[in-house]
């Protein structure tokens, strides 16, 4: 932090006096409700948000001294931030084939993308020709690649020098590496020039899939190799892949995913150590990739930290901190809180999220487009998603300061949280072994289900807002059409590469990985196949790796969609909505807000809420009800007229039509009162603090939609 030379400091002491003031004041108008229930908010990684930081709240942490591009790196890697270059316009491109890519691809280039992301599927990234891949893994997750004919379509007129390339390899790089280096020598660019990243990542890959078809220790000797070929002939080029998305994605926190992508990175430079490969080394050719969240602040901090927390684990291992803890940061705003239904939030979603990475000092980011959750995205998501890039950048100046959020009392105490909090998760990982000992043991994974299951509750009872979706739903949007995958095209590109493929390749006889990638080299060039290259480099004897228990992507959203498609189905097939009448009793005063409440709950349901007249009487509401042929029926009023209200009008509503379901908004503190209106009639009570999905569910299941 940079001292200010304009004012001088109040005395500590006025300070505390002054918030002790403050707080008075505060209480005094909080009428008895304690200070810490209303205004501090606690979060999923265990840390107190207070109302109001200052510099008091500075006491202790350590990193406040350094400038922008100093170690430790909290303050980002760069002296002028994004002042000389800025971050990596890096889009990711949903396509099943090279041709389809490349059309996407050339196009985004003209229009602002300034580097290339290439996702193969599940099947190149295992290594795996798509005759010979696993069911379901041809298309899965990104572009079928299997040969260099592919790369090279992929790759069609892109100036391989002009920008950074980002090729995310699998467990093992050996195969696609070569496809890659291959189409490079084919076109005469010197492989020295290649810049971006191929990298390998044997622990995602394992904890993607849950599996791996040879043992992480022969992986880990096929990184060691890798990375060293790549340092003395391809320099520009990051070998070692941490894909800490994976956490955040299955429902973790950013401290889980803080700690483990931590983890995942110390366990590289461990077992590269051990096979010869300095740490100062291989952590300089390291690429960590984090997802985005919701949260603004808590993301800007989680980047923040995460550079403080490398440079803290490069120090330990014995090399220069301002040499090699520079490792790449890529950003990739999340999927799991992306929305079907009023899909155009999303863009105010990925704004956020995008800036969050963009304060954090990531090198370079993602932006998902808005119907990216549907599984395809077209040309005009993809432009909006670039645009928010330059309006970031060009716009917006972001750019044109170092370190925007450096001093801010709120970050760098929510950054030194976080960081404290990842690191003290980090250790209990190392105390059990290393994240690959935890994994078998399925630590991490109970872990994050823990708290991707406290996450799905906070939505569920809309603690956790996810507007458009379960607050404040446009019942008149039409959502987003979920993309299928055409069900032929596994076995359409099986039968192509079958017909394509040639003789399998000799097997190299080399001792060491080098010379074996050479051999792979000259076989890529000669039309081998990502299966053939993959035997090339792979111990055929060797044992494959332990199952593990993979991590499952979380989608927050899809309960709630689920109500809605089952709410638009029962429109479709009866002609309307599942209706709900509710039953305002009494002057405005005392109906209103439970009225709109009511309101809020039952349209996040797909319900169509029929709300008019007030009544005076629960005989006189009970036959509006009656009468309206809604499915539910909610009575409105307050927990003092309840008493006098609720027998009358169940009576009433259930004596005409006894189906009808009836409904209280409101639950009575007495278990002895809920009892004696469920004698009455009641079948449901709504309230704050329920379960809106399930209840929303069961009231659905009972007029006899199917969900």
């Amino acid at each position: 932090m940079v001292p200010s030379t304009l004012s001088t400091p109040p005395a500590a002491d006025n300070l505390e006096a002054g918030l002790a003031s403050w707080r008075q004041t505060v209480e005094v108008g909080l009428r008895g409700v304690p200070f810490e229930k209303k205004l501090v908010t606690r979060t999923v990684e265990g840390i107190a948000l207070q109302p109001v930081y200052t510099r008091a709240d500075l006491a202790g942490v350590p990193h406040l001294n350094a400038q922008p591009g100093a170690a430790p790196f909290g303050r980002g890697v760069r002296n002028f931030g994004y002042k000389e270059a800025s971050w990596e316009f890096c889009q990711e491109i949903t396509a099943l084939d090279a041709a389809g890519f490349n059309v996407a691809l050339r196009a985004d280039l003209m229009c602002g993308q300034n580097s290339v992301a290439i996702t193969p599927d599940l099947a190149a990234r295992a290594g795996c020709d798509p005759d010979e891949a696993p069911e379901g893994s041809v298309g899965a997750g990104g572009l079928s690649l299997a040969d260099g004919r592919d790369i090279a379509a992929a790759l069609d007129a892109v100036d391989l020098t002009a920008v950074p390339v980002h090729l995310r390899a699998g467990a093992d790089a050996l195969p696609l590496a070569a496809l890659y280096l291959a189409l490079a020598g084919q076109r005469g660019v010197a492989i020295k020039t290649l810049s971006g990243s191929l990298t390998a990542d044997p622990l995602g890959a394992w904890m993607e899939t849950g599996g791996l078809l040879a043992s992480l220790a022969s992986h880990y000797d096929s990184l060691a190799g890798w990375t060293i070929w790549a340092k003395s002939h391809a320099p520009r080029l990051r070998t070692i892949g941490v894909d800490a998305t994976l956490w955040s994605e299955a429902g973790g926190s950013a401290t889980q995913e803080l700690a483990f992508g931590l983890a995942a990175g110390v366990e590289y430079l461990r077992e590269l150590q051990n096979r010869g490969t300095a740490p100062a080394i291989a952590a300089a050719r390291c690429r960590f990739s984090f997802a985005i969240g919701p949260q603004f602040f808590t993301e800007i901090a989680k980047f923040r930290a995460f550079r403080l927390l490398w440079s803290r684990v490069v120090s330990a291992f014995g090399a220069k901190v301002e040499a090699s803890a520079k490792s790449a940061v890529h950003a990739r705003t999340g999927r799991g809180n992306k929305t079907v239904y009023d899909p155009q939030v999303n863009l105010l979603r990925v704004t956020t999220e995008a800036l969050s990475a963009v304060l954090g000092g990531c090198d370079s980011l993602h932006i998902g487009p808005y119907d990216e959750v549907a599984g395809a995205s077209g040309d005009f998501s993809r432009r909006i998603a670039r645009n928010v890039h330059t309006l970031l950048a060009e716009e917006f100046h972001f750019t044109a300061t170092a370190d925007p959020a450096g001093g801010s009392w709120y970050v760098e105490k929510l950054t030194d949280e976080l960081a404290r909090k990842a690191w003290t998760l980090f250790q209990e990982i190392e105390q059990v072994g290393g994240l690959a000992a935890a994994l078998r043991r399925g630590i991490p994974q109970q872990l994050v289900a823990a708290t991707a299951a406290e996450k799905g509750r906070a939505v569920d009872q809309r603690r956790a807002g996810l507007v458009g979706t379960n607050l404040f739903p446009n019942l008149k949007a039409e959502p987003l059409v979920v993309n299928t995958a055409d069900p032929s095209f596994p076995s359409v590109r099986a039968a192509a590469i079958k017909a394509r493929r040639g003789p399998a390749p000799r097997k190299s006889c080399a001792a060491s990985w080098s010379g074996r990638f050479q051999a792979a080299l000259a076989a890529a060039a000669r039309g081998a196949t990502v299966g053939q290259l993959a035997r090339l480099g792979r111990d055929l004897a060797a044992q494959v790796e332990q199952a593990i228990q993979p991590l499952a992507p979380k989608h927050a959203a899809a309960g709630f969609e689920d109500l809605r498609r089952a709410a638009d189905a029962f429109a479709r097939h009866t002609g309307a909505r599942p209706r709900v009448f509710l039953a305002k009793i009494g002057p405005v005063k005392q109906h209103k807000p439970r009225a709109d409440f009511s309101a809020g709950f039952f349209t996040v349901g797909g319900f169509e809420v029929l709300s008019g007249e007030a009544f005076a009487t629960a005989e006189t509401a009970a036959n509006a009800a009656v009468a309206s042929g809604a499915s539910v029926v909610a009575l409105c009023s307050t927990d003092e007229t309840h008493p006098a209200l609720v027998p009358v009008f169940a009576r009433e509503v259930k004596a005409v039509r006894p189906g009808l379901v009836v409904v209280l908004a409101g639950l009575p503190a007495d278990p002895a009162v809920v009892e004696q209106y469920r004698v009455a009639g009641v079948d449901e009570f709504i309230h704050v603090r329920a379960n809106v999905r399930a209840l929303l569910a069961g009231l659905l299941k009972r007029i006899g939609t199917r969900i």
